[in-house]
């Protein structure tokens, strides 16, 4: 009778171990919606995808601390290059003016126009210098096998009760034991910041092949 219940609780044993890579990762998911979700108990999971994950540009923190950077900047950026259009407009609506109130205006908004032109200029600069280092960045990181990555896709409520659904993506060490990376697919920021690297990578491509045509004419 001992021996038939060891060898009962060592099959036992087995087969808890022997658990799918898929059951691994939903563990560990179920365990960070825990601890994350406003509403846990409305947490229901949908689709759970296991896949390879490789070192890739978009996880690098450094990278990506230098495309959040780029994104505010740009805002920034943006939002003097509006004034210097506004100031530009009310310079033209009082240049042809020759009272001493339309000479104050002009020249009013030509003070506006300087002043946010060098601030523009100040930010241009930033975003220039932030995406080189994207590129510099980009050259040291090679693709290799880092664990798995799982995407997951649930339902929810939000603070609010309303019902919502997420889709995150989860980066797993080899053994399935930890998350190493989380991300929120659907969050605008981080859609932003990808987009904004790409475009720093492909300037770079564009410009390397600008400097190959002319190494060419030469």
């Amino acid at each position: 009778m001992k021996k038939l219940l060891f060898i009962i609780a060592s099959v036992a044993i087995l087969f808890s171990g022997c658990k799918s890579k898929e059951e691994k990762a939903n563990e560990l998911i179920k365990d960070d919606m825990f601890k994350s979700l406003y509403d846990f108990a409305s947490y229901e999971p949908i689709e759970t995808k296991i896949d390879s994950a490789f070192t890739t540009i978009y996880r690098d923190t450094i990278i990506a601390n230098h495309g959040y950077i780029i994104k505010i900047g740009l805002d920034k950026l943006n939002e003097y290059l509006d004034k210097i259009d506004d100031a530009q407009q009310t310079m033209n609506i009082w240049s042809d003016g020759y009272s001493s109130y339309s000479n104050s205006k002009y020249y009013e908004a030509k003070n506006k126009f300087n002043e946010n032109l060098e601030k523009a200029k100040i930010y241009s600069n930033m975003l220039t210098l932030h995406s080189d280092s994207i590129k510099e960045r980009a050259k040291l990181i090679k693709k290799e096998f880092c664990g798995w990555k799982a995407t997951h896709k649930f339902r929810c409520k939000t603070k609010g009760g309303s019902p919502d659904i997420g889709n995150y993506e989860y980066i797993l060490d080899k053994d399935l034991k930890k998350i190493t990376h989380k991300i929120d697919l659907d969050d605008e920021d981080y859609i932003k910041i990808q987009k904004l690297i790409d475009e720093a990578l492909e300037s770079k491509k564009e410009s390397d092949e600008t400097d190959s045509e002319n190494n060419n004419e030469i």
